[in-house]
């Protein structure tokens, strides 16, 4: 679709459109760890005040408490090879919201995980929990160390449980199963609303869970019943977040002059695609952004 009178306000709008895909995103991969968390540690923690639960570090440093346990069985039972830390991990429970007993919290567990090995990339700075400025980077961590978890053992969230099943397929991978059934899947409906809600026609079924969008062969999967996911680099986005950020849905002409040395002026239009082809909001293999 073409537009021939288009203003720079286009661009903004656009700009707009991918940053709220990308706060949307990180929506079910909360819901995620707030299960994952309520179910490993004992302690609910609602999707609605996950930073806040999280902010004053008690829930993390109990969360490294259960890793090192089980990662120091393993490794007594020989199958653990890697060092782990065994160091006495002190918090203090009573520590309230923003404060000095809030941040030392946070500092031990951030530390702790230096030790364990994980990267400064799969971590964040003490004030983007206590403040709650950085509520990717605290999701990427967890999500590092649910991984982690889940090698000695501790039942992992559901999108490592679709990366797990992911891996198995792509061992032994489906075969082509075109045309569509006439009997939609459950997924297969919800990518297909969600294409027709985002005005998105480059798209096609290859087999169950795996589509070609717009010339790019991807993996989707529902999380939770109710999430639309994509594979993408190693991470994950929803579906939503992937078409607005990677398939072009509008194209807008901005028309401008430019001034010249000479102080004429000359015609120096130029086109907006609603698309963004690099950059990833969604969680890689190490959990990085």
């Amino acid at each position: 679709m073409a537009n021939d009178g288009g203003t720079g306000d286009d661009s903004l709008a656009f700009s707009q459109e991918i940053n709220r895909s990308a706060q949307e995103s990180l929506v079910p991969l909360t819901e995620d760890l707030a299960e994952w968390l309520s179910r490993v540690v004992g302690t609910p923690v609602a999707v609605e005040t996950f930073m806040d639960s999280l902010s004053n570090g008690v829930i993390l440093c109990k969360v490294a408490q259960l890793i090192q346990v089980r990662a120091v069985e393993c490794q007594k039972a020989g199958t653990l090879k890697d060092n782990v830390p065994q160091r006495k991990i002190r918090f203090r429970e009573n520590a309230a919201p923003e404060s000095f007993i809030a941040r030392d919290n946070v500092a031990t567990f951030l530390s702790w995980c230096r030790d364990l090995g994980l990267e400064d990339t799969c971590l964040f700075e003490t004030d983007g929990l206590v403040l709650k400025r950085s509520p990717q980077n605290v999701l990427v961590c967890v999500y590092e160390l649910a991984r982690l978890a889940s090698q000695l053992g501790i039942e992992p969230p559901g999108l490592l449980k679709l990366e797990k099943e992911i891996e198995k397929e792509e061992k032994n991978p489906r075969p082509p199963s075109a045309p569509t059934p006439k009997k939609k899947s459950a997924l297969d409906q919800e990518v297909r609303r969600i294409a027709k809600e985002k005005r998105v026609t480059e798209i096609s079924r290859i087999s169950e869970g795996k589509y070609n969008i717009a010339g790019k062969i991807v993996l989707v999967r529902m999380l939770r019943g109710r999430h639309v996911m994509v594979r993408v680099g190693g991470g994950w986005e929803t579906l939503e977040s992937y078409l607005a950020k990677h398939v072009v849905v509008a194209f807008k002409r901005v028309g401008r002059s430019l001034a010249t040395e000479t102080g004429d002026e000359v015609e120096d239009d130029f086109f907006i695609m609603n698309s963004k082809y690099k950059g990833h909001s969604g969680l890689n293999n190490n959990g990085r952004t």
